[in-house]
């Protein structure tokens, strides 16, 4: 089961990852086309403003140009100078580079939409007073001299604005406005319809969206052809492999069932019924053994004898069952201090004794004392009663003449009944 989730998994990372690397190539060729086509109408608008710059710096070379007086054409007021007579006295109106611009603007506009503005951020002339675009993109330019053109796309016009500098045929008009040479006078404005652009962003963003939604069904449609090939193939290996397992979960079922029944034997006949240790029977065995192997080795061994205190009186004060709430609440707590080489083990109703493994008097003396005062501080609570109580503990360790458990144990059950004539709640040591 695992491999196949992880099999899954895997098809599904790689099918998800290769369908991210889809859409994202899908879309970064078409915000490449974006980029393509506003380059388009960058150079088709900055082309158109160099032309007009281009015939500007020529009529402004040649001090404008001198046109006869026809219906349609004014001088222009806010030019000093702005007609002369020839010899046969007719009136000829002089077009400076602004009003060539302004003239060539209205008739671009009326035949393909195209419009151009000279504006300026201190014009002579009102009419060429910048509108919100203009202005942005005047202050822009001044900010940022290095800059030539500022941009931006309205709905359904690309406007390009550059800056036009000061050349020495400018001051003619411009001298009382204290202008130099090479300062920015103002701006060309150049505007070209994008009906065509417009058009083909939303053809591009259509198929963009559609391959979009193609790639994602296909890959999910994918994804659950994939799971549900997957989850077949393992259905039948499972049936097949259920098929062959069943006699051996039989076989290992009643193994089972003996093991478990052979181990609830050996545990009722090793631990202690009530406080869940070791019984008595256990101890000794396994007791002897350690004994024989500390003698063996020349290594130490202590016995400790415990005794609860008093424990009488709380049969006959509080009854048997909160006795039994006792031993265990001793016996687990004293368990907590005992390594897993060592046996804590009920040898009575309410004795206990420890069998320390490499540990002389001193040290099982060390421990005795923790746990007595750790059981010291127990306080047994029900709905209705609180019970203290303590211990009594007795060491012995292991001499070169023992040779079984027994003469320890006497030993340590004689210091044990000389901490409880004593004074109880203490731990002595034998001798």
């Amino acid at each position: 089961m695992k491999n196949k989730n992880l099999l899954i998994s895997l098809i599904i990372l790689l099918v998800i990852s290769f369908t991210s690397f889809i859409i994202k190539y899908t879309n970064d060729t078409k915000n490449e086309y974006q980029v393509i086509s506003k380059n388009i109408l960058f150079q088709q608008s900055s082309t158109l403003f160099n032309n007009i710059v281009t015939m500007r710096q020529w009529s402004s070379d040649h001090g404008a140009v001198y046109v006869k007086s026809h219906e349609g054409i004014e001088p222009n007021p806010y030019l000093e100078n702005n007609h002369t007579y020839t010899k046969d006295n007719e009136l000829l109106i002089k077009i400076n580079p602004a009003w060539m611009t302004r003239q060539l603007s209205e008739m671009s506009n009326k035949a393909e939409r195209y419009y151009f503005k000279i504006t300026s951020l201190d014009p002579i002339n009102p009419i060429n007073i910048p509108d919100e675009f203009e202005q942005k993109a005047l202050n822009d330019l001044e900010k940022n001299k290095e800059k030539k053109f500022y941009t931006n796309i309205e709905k359904d016009m690309y406007n390009l604005l550059g800056s036009l500098k000061v050349e020495p045929s400018c001051l003619e008009c411009h001298a009382h406005q204290n202008y130099k040479v090479g300062d920015i006078i103002g701006g060309l404005r150049v505007s070209v319809p994008i009906d065509s652009y417009v058009k083909n962003m939303e053809i591009l963003q259509s198929k963009t969206n559609f391959l979009y939604t193609i790639t994602i069904i296909t890959a999910i449609v994918f994804i659950f052809i994939i799971i549900f090939t997957i989850n077949s193939i393992y259905s039948r290996e499972k049936s097949i492999v259920k098929l062959n397992n069943t006699l051996e979960k039989k076989v290992n079922k009643r193994t089972k069932e003996l093991s478990d029944a052979n181990k609830k034997l050996l545990e009722i006949s090793t631990k202690d019924y009530l406080t869940n240790i070791a019984n008595r029977r256990y101890f000794f065995e396994i007791g002897l053994k350690s004994l024989h192997i500390a003698k063996r080795e020349n290594s130490d061994l202590s016995i400790v004898c415990i005794d609860i205190d008093f424990f009488k009186n709380i049969n006959d004060t509080y009854g048997h069952n909160i006795g039994d709430e006792i031993l265990k609440l001793i016996a687990n707590n004293m368990n907590k201090y005992i390594r897993k080489s060592d046996i804590l083990a009920r040898i009575g109703g309410e004795e206990f004794v420890i069998l320390l493994n490499n540990t002389n008097e001193q040290n099982a003396y060390a421990l005795a004392e923790k746990i007595r005062v750790h059981i010291e501080s127990l306080i047994y609570k029900n709905d209705k009663i609180e019970i203290r109580t303590s211990i009594s503990m007795g060491i012995s360790q292991l001499r070169a003449k023992d040779d079984d458990l027994d003469s320890i144990i006497i030993r340590a059950d004689k210091a044990l009944y000389e901490a409880k004539n004593t004074g109880r709640n203490k731990s002595v040591i034998f001798g």
